[in-house]
């Protein structure tokens, strides 16, 4: 029987389950965001190309929308990511047992990624529709004292193509990463593998383009025209991404040793073990949080009359909104996989004894560790090196509680979408486990 087949009977006697339904929202999220940044994109280059607005403003700002874009792509790869490891968070029993039971290697990777394919595709074309269906809201933002057009708005038809077809990639290459634990033996996917530990030279991956930001644009030791500046800025927001992992598993393995009770030390212990996908969760808000703290500060060096900066504050407060929108569908779906991929842990911890209430805080706190961690963090990193110029910062109220406010949603509603897993732990703690 061929793999296509016999994943089309399998689809039929299975029907769709629950998990897919969530990777499919994930990836139509995906593949949505990615359109609204790339249609941004197009409407500043369009300004640019048909002279609709100064030519060096609109190359500047043309500029300033690929940091943009720049910023939240992590975001849009670590969504589609998750969306993989959902569906294969209960995908790896069915196809070790298909090993088990006379399944070819080469069928078992031909089903996964049909999976995947399947998935990314349905995702890839609702996330087109709703993209469609924002673009009208979008275009009521005002950029260079213009508003946006919805034919602005819509980049050309291979755009659109391109990518829903980058989502698809980012599924198959997930897809196929996750097949190495089947690939090894049909008994291979009940193995846990201790994660390795994060190496300090972080620290000076990140100190390096904090010290270069601080004697080129603070103290001005060397006079660099503003783009080389946006663009040093952008380097140290980004390299933020290197750091902040480290810090959260030191902070995680404080709380682990302060823990006073066992919905605290189960969370801390479980960020220590995986810092990584703790701060892909959060990442791309923090890194959004640091650059609108940066973008905050322009109305107040023009004196808040300048075109430029306010466009500045206002595609800021944009980007946190949509790091903020994508973070929090993100934590629902990674703790939704989580929760999935953990079943075994969570069923032998109620056996034990542990209450049902206790589980769901360790999640919650899962979560809401590293999102302060990383947010507070990079806020403050903001703040820091905003010092030199922070009488000037001061003097421009409206943008700063705009950053503040627009931080503070983004993180009440990723913790919000987190309580969307909840349900989920009674389920996988009380169902069946297989013998």
């Amino acid at each position: 029987m061929t793999a296509l087949r016999l994943w089309a009977r399998l689809g039929r006697a299975t029907g769709p389950r629950a998990t897919d339904m969530l990777s499919a929202v994930a990836f139509a999220f995906a593949t949505a965001a990615l359109l609204a940044v790339l249609g941004g994109v197009n409407a500043f280059r369009l300004r640019y190309e048909t002279g609709a607005v100064d030519e060096a403003t609109g190359s500047f700002v043309l500029m300033l929308s690929f940091v943009a874009a720049a910023l939240l792509l992590p975001a849009v790869w670590t969504l589609a990511q998750a969306a993989v490891r959902l569906a294969i968070a209960r995908r790896d029993d069915r196809l070790a047992a298909l090993r088990l039971a006379g399944a070819t290697r080469g069928q078992v990777s031909a089903m996964a990624l049909l999976d995947a394919v399947s998935q990314a595709l349905v995702g890839g074309l609702v996330g087109a529709l709703l993209a469609l269906a924002v673009t009208p809201g979008i275009a009521r933002i005002e950029f260079q004292g213009l508003p946006f057009t919805t034919a602005e708005l819509l980049p050309p038809a291979w755009v659109w193509l391109a990518a829903i077809g980058a989502v698809v990639l980012i599924a198959l290459g997930a897809a196929l990463a996750s097949l190495r634990r089947v690939h090894v033996t049909p008994l291979g996917v009940a193995q846990r593998v201790r994660p390795r530990r994060l190496s300090l030279w972080r620290i000076a991956a990140f100190a390096v383009p904090v010290a270069a930001y601080v004697l080129i644009v603070g103290m001005g030791v060397i006079d660099v025209a503003m783009g080389v500046s946006i663009a040093l800025i952008s380097i140290l927001v980004l390299s933020y991404s290197l750091l902040g992992p480290l810090v959260i598993q030191g902070v995680a393995w404080l709380v682990a040793k302060g823990a006073r009770s066992p919905a605290t030390l189960l969370a801390a212990r479980r960020v220590v073990d995986d810092p990584r996908g703790a701060f892909n969760v959060v990442g791309a808000m923090a890194v959004a949080v640091m650059a609108g703290g940066f973008a905050s500060l322009a109305p107040a060096m023009s004196g808040g009359v300048d075109q430029m900066s306010i466009d500045m504050a206002t595609g800021a407060a944009l980007t946190i909104a949509i790091a903020g929108v994508l973070g929090a569908v993100l934590a629902g779906i990674a703790q939704s996989a989580k929760v999935l991929d953990q079943r075994r842990e969570h069923q032998a911890m109620h056996r034990m004894g542990v209450e049902l209430p206790t589980m769901r805080a360790a999640i919650v706190r899962q979560v809401t560790l590293p999102l302060l961690v990383a947010v507070g963090g990079a806020a403050g990193v903001a703040l820091l090196l905003i010092i030199p110029s922070f009488l000037l910062w001061v003097q421009s109220p409206q943008s700063i509680g705009t950053w503040a406010l627009i931080s503070a949603l983004s993180v009440v509603a990723v913790l919000g979408a987190t309580a969307s897993a909840l349900p989920l732990v009674r389920r996988v703690a009380t169902e069946r486990a297989p013998a």
